[in-house]
């Protein structure tokens, strides 16, 4: 039995892992890589497999950089089942259709520079099309949580609830028959226990061996009452000036926790009430979506909806679908919101709000969720003083503010509880986070939970039928125990 890291190895996207075993071998998540130019380089790289050769597909969420590549995996010749939560199917066909259309539209694009500089070779093609999404769409399974799946004689599989965002799930894989049984753990992205709207991520008995994300394993997020009082500040700030908050935001997630926590500090007063703005047409079906599915909302949510309160709707708050709508937007007077995608603003309608108003210094950007590195959001956030957008240059005269309490991911400590419930661990490997971030919280498993931990690189093969698992890593491993401790796991 072998485990293969082809994605989110040292790295904060591209899921992907593939387990060879006698029973079948199964692909869990097939993300796409997004950041740099050289990043996102990778998704056009051939697979390190054989697509057809896969008999199953697990997928933990919907997020792109867990599942924007199932198309291009269909496309080249899987055809097995995608086994996967039926709320996770609902965002996926969304969320794989708009990938599609910006694939199409990248790819015109390049074609237009192509045809213009006269270039040699073949012409730029989009790395898959919409015509490609409904195959993938149509080998989906929705399984329900907690459910244990017999997918195949010696393969038994459940789906439990993480917490990150709808459908969001931690994967247990049993492999082998009678007492010969091997678990495996696929943690997704673990979610944060008490965020608005969703159930805490569900605790795990055991597992032999665990794959764990570490995007947020050297950092601690600040208090919930911390975080609403910021959120609150920047809001109210930002009308006092009479200027403008856009902002950028995963369709999925972050838009919704947004909406339910302006909701909640306009009803108690702490902000005023102004226009608000969903500037994005798969937020706002995402949005839809996930009121559908009031069997993952946590007992507050619920309470909410049982007394007539609808957490994320209010009055002020408008759907922009279309692209005259979004335009319209700049000629409104007076302070408001716009919430529009992508959170990393890598895409979508937000560029052209961040070209409208980054030069303006009564205006602020809200970075509220994870910024990748290459990513503009990452610029933004390490604050450069100009920003290309469109082929143009642009000042950054508009404050630009950070906000972590937003974050979907489980920080450093709630990380750190998650796994000690796990009993029986033989070995951790941590995925799923940047270099250093998995490296730091490789080292503080082990010191704090003496745990056998490695963060693996892109490719590593572990052999899960032997003695020790990290084979000739073993050595770099018990190197990467000796890392100093991050500020983060000196604060505990």
């Amino acid at each position: 039995m072998q485990l293969a890291f082809y994605g989110a190895a040292r790295t904060v996207t591209g899921s992907q892992y593939l387990l060879s075993t006698d029973y079948g071998r199964i692909l869990i998540d097939c993300g796409m890589f997004q950041g740099s130019g050289h990043m996102r380089q990778q998704n056009r790289m051939d697979f390190h497999f054989d697509p057809a050769g896969i008999d199953y597909m697990l997928l933990t969420h919907a997020h792109i950089d867990h599942s924007g590549l199932l198309p291009r995996l269909v496309a080249e010749g899987f055809s097995g089942k995608i086994f996967t939560t039926e709320p996770t199917a609902d965002l996926c066909e969304i969320m794989l259709l708009d990938s599609a259309h910006i694939q199409e539209e990248d790819a015109e694009y390049d074609l237009r520079k192509w045809q213009k500089h006269r270039r040699v070779g073949p012409p730029p093609q989009p790395l898959y099309t919409t015509a490609d999404v409904q195959p993938t769409l149509d080998l989906m399974r929705p399984v329900a949580y907690d459910e244990v799946l017999q997918v195949a004689p010696g393969l038994r599989v459940r789906f439990r609830d993480a917490g990150h965002i709808l459908g969001s799930a931690i994967i247990e894989l049993w492999v082998g028959e009678g007492d010969e049984q091997t678990k495996i753990v696929f943690s997704g992205d673990v979610g944060r226990s008490d965020q608005p709207l969703l159930r805490d991520p569900a605790d795990l008995e055991d597992a032999d061996y665990l794959l764990t994300e570490s995007t947020y394993g050297n950092r601690l997020h600040v208090s919930a009452d911390e975080h609403e009082a910021e959120f609150a500040r920047i809001v109210e700030n930002t009308i006092r000036r009479r200027g403008h908050l856009i902002i950028p935001a995963f369709a999925v997630g972050r838009t919704q926790d947004v909406l339910y926590e302006l909701n909640l500090l306009a009803g108690q007063g702490r902000i005023r009430h102004v226009p608000v703005y969903l500037d994005s047409p798969l937020a706002i079906k995402a949005t839809q979506i996930v009121r559908s599915h009031r069997d993952c909302f946590d007992a507050e949510a619920l309470a909410l909806l049982a007394k007539g309160d609808k957490p994320t709707d209010f009055a002020g708050l408008h759907f922009t679908q279309s692209v005259a709508e979004s335009k319209a937007i700049n000629t409104i007077q007076g302070p408001f919101i716009v919430i529009s995608a992508s959170g990393m603003c890598t895409a979508g309608r937000i560029r052209h709000h961040l070209r409208n108003h980054l030069p303006h210094k009564d205006d602020t950007v809200l970075l509220i969720g994870f910024q990748a590195a290459g990513t503009l959001g990452r610029l933004l956030q390490d604050g450069v003083k100009d920003v290309k957008l469109f082929g143009e240059w642009y000042p950054v005269a508009a404050q630009v503010r950070t906000l972590s309490g937003f974050s979907a991911h489980a920080d450093l400590r709630q990380l750190l509880d998650w796994v000690a419930n796990i009993k029986g661990i033989k070995s951790v490997f941590v995925t799923h986070g940047e270099e250093d971030t998995a490296l730091d919280f490789t080292a503080t498993l082990h010191r704090k939970l003496g745990l056998s931990s490695y963060a693996p690189e892109a490719q590593f093969i572990a052999d899960l039928d032997t003695e020790d698992a990290f084979g000739a890593s073993r050595e770099e491993a018990e190197e990467i125990w000796q890392r100093p401790p991050s500020e983060a796991e000196l604060a505990l």
